[in-house]
């Protein structure tokens, strides 16, 4: 007959319950017999009960359906236990009550306070193990073990045997559990930061070193001072705590209370030949033993938090420097994704939101990284917990809507995110979602610019047809107006219309020529050329329009300066940087000087004495379009400077201004003398 695969899950679950039920109750009974040797006369409760640890360990890490048999294996060992010793079955009844209740309000208690998993790497984990999982915990089987030892075993006073049993429970959660704790499972994230070599010379020193200091009989003339020498004890548990984290400090105390009870049972140590009786001496090496566990585990959790906020940090860092880097939303936003595991948590995925409502993954790394999130509508970070791990959704905002979310999540063998991984989600949320807004800017200011320079083109090249004709005819009329019975007015409103003409068919070129620089098309006709000469032609042909404008045009140029250039753009240039210093320098002289610069550059200045430019606009009045002054004022497209630019350093070379306002601005053009 068939099995149906349901049955099978069943079964295997039964089995698995009972195999661990088996297994705890085999330690249970290993672990009693050794705190059997810690039994101080007269009373009943050990100096350690190294069980409440094991038996709390194995409640955390097992799922709620297992309980019953767990809390039935200790029920059934303890009421064996005492029918195997003689004791009356009341009494292993009562004991093993206890130990039941105590396992079981300590580890509901603490999934209720800290919930899953316990691994001790947080402040507050090592305070409920304390407070929840030791101290009231240990109440219940205190009270009931206490309780049997007067009723029949005829112990001489119940409070001092409750104090012993509360104290023994406590300690020996203490000192069992967090070993467990740390290291089941293996693979959970608790820190680890040594090598197994010395993780070994750690341990052998904390053996050493308590041997050393409990084995040895003290006098009673020597109590003053060697009584303290136990806690000597305490620079190897900080360090372990240090070097080796949760598991460390967990493991080098166990085995240092371990060695400490073992020779204070003897009578060995400060504490085993403390002069007061044996209730005296047990309470002594339990506060021991408890501070310096605790100290241990408090220290080691405070570096492991430490650590994470220094990772968090630093994976915040490393974002802002990858979201930084480009706007290439698609190759940023994978890398930060990646940032976060294992560093942070044990899987991550970033979702963008479709035009339909719907999540679509853009990046995922380690695992639980695979069901998308539901669309977030109120803005608030959402956060769930459970026996699969644990995780959360920030979603990302941008301009009032729901663009994106990002998920982080752990395991069941991982720490449950806290409010530092909230927050440092929420941050990375809002980084991912100012990445996505920025490029989206971009893209549409972009689109925008090539619009611009797309209407741009088109419209200079429309107008360059009807200008042509334009100029034709133009020049067509001034060759008949060269007739002597042509009246000057006329002649004069002709030359008038050339010059009007010639500018704004000057400005359609600049207007290509933006559209040429814009897609990579500005090429140079190189030829030997006589920059001097060039100069002194285009000088001249300013003089009328300098004459207009009252300025006297002075020029300083050395004879014959001879290089490898494309004269027509050279010949752009210049008159660029003559019209600007006519037009800004109007009524006073402009100055053209060309020398040679060194041996290899040539060097010409351009300089007015008229209005200036400030000084914050020196260096962005040779962008596309930038003007120093009104438009309404002083006209043109503010394209002059920056085609300049783009023509000398084509060449090679390079222009800058300098200027005082109100006393003018000189331009300085230098250029190699080879290309």
């Amino acid at each position: 007959m068939e099995v149906m695969p349901g049955a099978s899950r069943v079964r295997a679950a039964l089995g698995a319950t009972w195999g661990r039920a088996l297994v705890l109750g085999v330690a249970f009974l290993a672990l009693q017999r050794i705190s059997a040797r810690f039994l101080f006369e007269p009373l009943r409760g050990s100096a350690v009960w190294l069980p409440a640890g094991v038996s709390l360990a194995f409640l955390l890490r097992s799922p709620l359906r297992m309980w019953a048999a767990l809390l039935g294996a200790v029920l059934g060992v303890e009421l064996g236990i005492a029918v195997v010793q003689g004791f009356p079955v009341q009494v292993g009844l009562l004991w093993g009550l206890g130990n039941a209740l105590r396992m079981g309000l300590g580890a509901a208690l603490m999934r209720q306070v800290l919930g899953t998993p316990v691994l001790l790497i947080r402040v507050r984990e090592v305070a409920g193990l304390l407070v929840l999982g030791s101290l009231v915990a240990a109440l219940p089987s205190a009270t009931l073990g206490a309780l049997a030892s007067v009723q029949w075993l005829q112990s001489p006073s119940f409070w001092r045997e409750w104090v012993s049993w509360w104290l023994s429970d406590a300690l020996g959660t203490v000192l069992v559990a967090p070993v467990l704790l740390t290291w089941w499972p293996l693979r959970s994230r608790v820190p680890w930061r040594v090598s197994g070599t010395e993780a070994g010379l750690v341990v052998g020193v904390a053996v050493f070193v308590t041997a050393f200091l409990f084995r040895q009989p003290v006098s009673s003339s020597s109590q003053g001072i060697l009584a303290t020498l136990p806690y000597a004890a305490f620079p190897v548990v900080i360090t372990a705590a240090l070097r080796m984290g949760p598991r460390g400090a967990a493991t080098v105390a166990a085995m240092m209370g371990s060695i400490a009870i073992w020779y204070t049972s003897q009578g060995l140590g400060p504490f085993g030949t403390l002069i007061v009786d044996n209730n005296e001496q047990v309470l002594s090496v339990q506060t021991f033993l408890a501070v310096l566990t605790l100290s241990g585990l408090t220290l080691a959790a405070v570096a492991a938090e430490r650590r994470r906020a220094e990772n968090a940090q630093r994976v915040l860092a490393q974002a802002g420097a990858v979201l930084g880097e480009s706007l290439d939303w698609r190759g940023t936003l994978p890398r930060v994704v990646a940032l976060l595991v294992p560093e942070l948590c044990d899987g991550a995925a970033l979702w963008l939101m479709r035009p339909d409502r719907t999540m679509e993954p853009l990046a995922s790394a380690g695992t639980c990284s695979a069901r998308p999130p539901e669309p977030a509508s109120s803005g608030a970070l959402r956060a769930w917990q459970g026996p699969g791990g644990s995780g959360l959704v920030a979603p990302m905002w941008t301009g009032g809507q729901v663009v994106g979310a990002l998920t982080l999540c752990t395991g069941p063998a991982s720490a449950p995110l806290g409010q530092g991984a909230r927050a440092l989600a929420e941050d990375l949320a809002r980084r991912c979602a100012h990445a996505l807004e920025r490029a989206r800017l971009f893209d549409e200011a972009r689109e925008a610019i090539a619009a611009r320079d797309e209407f741009i083109a088109i419209a200079a090249h429309e107008m360059r047809t009807p200008l042509a004709a334009l100029t034709l005819r133009v020049h067509g009329m001034e060759s008949r107006l060269r007739r002597p019975d042509v009246p000057d007015e006329v002649r004069d409103k002709v030359h008038l219309l050339a010059r009007q003409v010639s500018r704004l068919t000057q400005l359609v070129e600049n207007l290509l020529d933006v559209g040429r620089i814009n897609t990579g098309r500005l090429e140079l006709r190189r030829e030997p050329m006589d920059l001097s000469e060039l100069v002194l032609e285009v000088v001249e042909r300013f003089r009328d329009a300098a004459a207009r404008a009252g300025c006297e045009l002075r020029a300083s140029v050395m004879p014959r300066l001879m290089g490898t250039w494309d004269r027509a753009r050279l010949e752009q240039a210049l008159t660029n940087l003559l019209s600007n210093a006519i037009k800004f320098g109007a009524g006073q002289p402009v100055d053209v000087s060309l020398a040679r610069e060194g041996e290899r550059r040539a060097r010409l200045r351009v300089c007015d004495h008229g209005i200036g430019v400030p000084e914050d606009a020196l260096e962005r009045i040779f962008g596309r379009f930038e003007r120093a002054v009104s438009s309404r004022r002083y006209g043109g497209l503010g394209l002059g400077l920056f085609l300049t630019r783009q023509i000398a350093e084509a060449h090679g070379g390079t222009v800058s201004a300098s200027s005082q306002p109100g006393q003018g601005a000189c331009f300085v053009l230098e250029l190699p003398l080879e290309s």
